[in-house]
């Protein structure tokens, strides 16, 4: 046979190649319009179908038409524009659907980066949310996304779940949600006051070392894709008490700390081993219980208040210090967990003599 009539004829392989390339094309269709559904308002998740549909056709047409033979690419591209039709019409009908049975009554919705966009919806509707793969669940969140994209359920109960900011209903693991017209609004689920109480409500603030609120300082940044990120914080209120050491974590409704940090354990001594059991305890855990006995003793008298002040700024530069000799995954090498603890046993033992010392 001549070279000619070979050409005339495709090799069985590249046949099947091309026919592989129209699967993938007319599947890459079908998954088109959940990813621009991802990243709708509830309301235009209803109306989706459509575009799914033309979509899919469209992807699908153009695969076919790619991979038939260069006397059939007509017959590809029909092909092609039907199967990418039908699929992305089924994949785009089912969401319509439950788009328009649910987002009447839906909380809100998570997009791709697990970011909250809140619903304008009444009280006695809401009855549901949609996860950031688009999937109806019922009831309020519980829980939050995982740094791996994982949903993490926790037992907060349904009443401290979240909170109504604006008339719109939030999360209380969110870091704020995106209103209805596209703003993104920085807000927690409340605040403590300097004495320790719950104060319910959207709240926009952060807290500094020693506990105290500032109110309208931002507590978080804005990544390169635009995400919001939360800042670790320097301590949290458990039970109206100020806890000292940095960490990840949210207040639910009620104002208990949820930690949802999944770094290592800030360990001062490789497995705890240290003399009269202080390596048993984190650094995080150290500097706590350092602020504990300083505002014991200064409760008690047995502290004078120039010996607690000195302790506290103290307490506060090794704080300092620690987090800047922290990597950016939130590690403190060997060398750095030797300095802070040296100066957590000086300080440890100048309160200590202080105390013996008392009046």
């Amino acid at each position: 046979m001549s070279t000619a009539g070979k050409s005339m004829s495709p090799p069985k392989e590249s046949h099947k190649m091309r026919i592989q390339v129209l699967v993938a094309g007319v599947c890459a269709a079908a998954f088109i319009p959940a990813v621009a559904l991802a990243q709708q308002t509830c309301e235009q998740r209803q109306n989706n179908r459509v575009a799914g549909t033309i979509v899919g056709a469209g992807v699908g047409a153009v695969a076919g038409g790619a991979v038939a033979g260069r006397d059939d690419r007509g017959k590809g591209a029909v092909i092609g524009g039907v199967a990418g039709a039908l699929i992305g019409n089924q994949v785009a009908k089912g969401q319509a659907a439950k788009g328009r049975e649910d987002c009447a009554r839906a909380y809100g919705f998570y997009d791709n980066q697990g970011s909250w966009h809140a619903n304008a919806v009444s009280r006695g509707e809401a009855s549901g949310y949609f996860d950031r793969n688009g999937e109806w669940v019922d009831g309020a969140p519980r829980g939050h996304y995982g740094a791996d994209g994982r949903w993490m359920q926790t037992s907060t109960d349904a009443g401290a779940s979240g909170y109504y900011a604006n008339g719109l209903w939030v999360p209380a693991s969110a870091a704020g949600y995106y209103a209805q017209d596209g703003r993104w609004m920085e807000v927690t689920s409340g605040h403590y006051d300097s004495s320790g109480r719950w104060i319910a409500g959207a709240a926009t603030g952060r807290y500094d070392a020693d506990g105290r609120w500032m109110p309208g300082q931002a507590a978080g940044r804005r990544a390169a894709d635009g995400t919001w990120i939360s800042d670790p914080q320097p301590g949290y209120y458990d039970n109206g008490r100020w806890v000292r050491g940095e960490t990840v974590g949210y207040y639910d409704a009620r104002g208990s700390w949820v930690s949802t940090d999944a770094r290592r354990s800030r360990a001062d001594y490789v497995n705890g081993q240290y003399p009269d059991g202080r390596g048993m305890l984190s650094i995080d855990d150290r500097q706590a219980q350092l602020a504990e006995r300083i505002n014991r003793g200064a409760s008690s008298g047995r502290l004078s208040r120039a010996e607690a002040g000195q302790a506290t700024r103290t307490l506060a530069a090794i704080e300092r210090q620690e987090r800047s000799l922290r990597n950016r995954q939130g590690n403190l090498g060997p060398k750095g967990r030797a300095i802070i603890t040296a100066r957590l046993d000086r300080l440890s033992d100048s309160v200590s003599g202080d105390i013996r010392n008392d009046r």
